[in-house]
């Protein structure tokens, strides 16, 4: 998968502030029509002129870093909007790496840091904010490496994490067997694996993608989604746990339009300062030839016309690649990137109660299938014909479903179908569909290919995930039978 590209703007003879101002403007009239006043939080310290001290950490682009000693990136934005809600008073303590700010945290030096996930240990000396903002987490590897769909994945390849990270308690807790090496900070790991010391690093999508372009690291790929995603809030000591009421409500009152603005000026564009003057030099040369020859006025005009048209055509490309890089974004988040079907993430996230009408939800079917001895297909025929055969599966599923059915690849080889039938027996039905055009359907390896399928219907008051439980007892009842065949769920009524 190639990293996704950002957009450089260099303007000859042009200081830094002003394209800063031009592309800035650019993107006020973008979001203008949505940018609408929110209502404005009472102040959180009435009366009380209290400065809180706040740290960051100084190397995590574009999430938050420090640049010639001042705070930069999306965390930022959201704190300067913090500001403007509450009217909390905040002072700045720039710190040599993430370890130093939790050390200034653990020792109240710090009282609060704007960006990071909660975790068992860092709730012994902070209390956190709601969630205020998702990202996803990614594998990283060189480009010869096979994908690796998931940290489950890893087997004996060394993974690189930063110290300090939640990524890194996570994985000596579930993965206590995987060979970690613990880098000081996320360009380090990536380097680490460009360089051989490191298989695989595992760290935050958007970070991973501008370290590879800052450092032009061409050889690396992402390979794979790494659980969980990066849940951020904002976090206090507790001697200040009594502003976290007025902080979540500041987030909360946060319009789309302000998170847009944030993540779309360090997400999406880097600009690059380069200083030319050159057109200077023709500009003065210009107005002293206007000085001393007036007839060339009118062919002056018309050059400059014809520059404010180049300019303004620059400006509507960005626009349009800003656009396609946020649809890309998206559906990276939601897709299987080889087999195109939603993945477990949007699975998971679009069965919630909150999200699905609850006449919807009380008439779906699960149906899971899974490939029948597909370790042998890898084993005989290679992983690349191992996803062709994935491939072509997707492809069948595709066909068989319905408009308003979910296809999502669970993992692995195994998918999930939520059907919108009516009766158990209509979702036996479309698993039979199933099975017989994956037996009609000649693959690309010389062997047949044949599923196994379990299926369970939400019954009244059910949660999703008890009837995918159900769902998933029948399935290997199937595989227990010899496979190649469809069980239903015994708890069904």
């Amino acid at each position: 998968m190639k990293a996704l590209n950002f957009v450089e703007l260099s303007y000859p003879g042009l200081s830094r502030q002003a394209v800063l101002l031009s592309f800035f403007t650019l993107l006020l009239c973008l979001f203008s029509k949505n940018n609408q006043a929110q209502p404005r939080v009472s102040n959180a310290n009435p009366g009380n002129e209290q400065i809180l001290t706040y740290c960051v950490d100084p190397d995590w682009l574009p999430y938050e870093a420090i640049e010639q000693g001042q705070h930069t990136g999306m965390s930022s934005g959201y704190l300067q909007r913090l500001k403007q809600y509450t009217g909390l008073q905040l002072q700045f303590r720039p710190t040599g790496s993430w370890k130093e700010t939790l050390q200034l945290l653990r020792e109240e030096k710090c009282h609060l840091t704007p960006m990071l996930n909660k975790s068992e240990d860092r709730e012994r000396f902070l209390t956190f904010s709601d969630v205020y903002l998702y990202a996803p987490n990614v594998l990283v590897s060189r480009r010869e490496e096979p994908f690796l769909q998931g940290l489950e994945h890893i087997g004996d390849r060394r993974l690189a994490i930063p110290k300090g990270y939640r990524l890194l308690e996570y994985v000596k807790r579930h993965f206590p067997d995987l060979d970690v090496i613990e880098v000081d900070r996320e360009n380090a790991g990536l380097m680490a694996v460009a360089d051989g010391r490191a298989d695989v690093f595992v760290g935050s999508l958007y970070s991973v993608n501008a370290y590879v372009q800052q450092q032009a690291l061409l050889d690396l790929k992402i390979n794979g989604w790494a659980w969980p995603q990066d849940e951020l809030r904002m976090a206090v000591i507790p001697r200040y746990a009594s502003l976290l009421p007025v902080i979540n409500e500041a987030l909360a009152s946060f319009s789309e339009t302000d998170h847009l603005a944030v993540q779309q000026q360090w997400n999406n564009v880097r600009i690059i300062e380069k200083q030319d003057y050159t057109l200077t030099r023709r500009v003065a040369l210009i107005t002293l030839m206007i000085i001393l020859l007036l007839a060339a006025w009118n062919l002056i005009i018309r050059r400059y016309n014809l520059k404010l048209e180049e300019k303004n055509g620059q400006l509507e490309s960005l626009k349009t690649k800003l656009e396609n890089s946020n649809r890309e974004l998206e559906f990276l988040s939601n897709h299987d990137p080889l087999t195109k079907l939603y993945n477990r993430n949007f699975f998971n996230t679009s069965m919630q109660p909150d999200n699905r009408a609850v006449s919807e939800i009380q008439r779906c079917s699960l149906i899971l299938l899974d490939i029948d001895h597909f370790k042998e297909i890898n084993d005989e025929y290679g992983h690349n014909a191992g996803d062709s055969v994935l491939q072509e599966l997707s492809n069948v599923l595709n066909q068989c479903v319905r408009e308003q059915d979910v296809v999502a690849r669970w993992g692995g080889e195994e998918f999930v179908v939520m059907s919108q039938q009516d009766s158990i027996i209509d979702a036996k039905a479309l698993a039979m569909r199933i099975a017989q055009k994956i037996q009609s359907t000649e693959f690309i390896v010389k062997k047949t290919i044949t599923c196994s399928f379990g299926i369970a219907r939400l019954q009244e008051h059910e949660s999703m995930t008890d009837c995918f439980e159900r769902a998933d007892k029948a399935l290997y009842q199937a595989k227990a039978k010899g496979r190649d065949c469809i069980c239903i769920s015994e708890e069904q009524t």
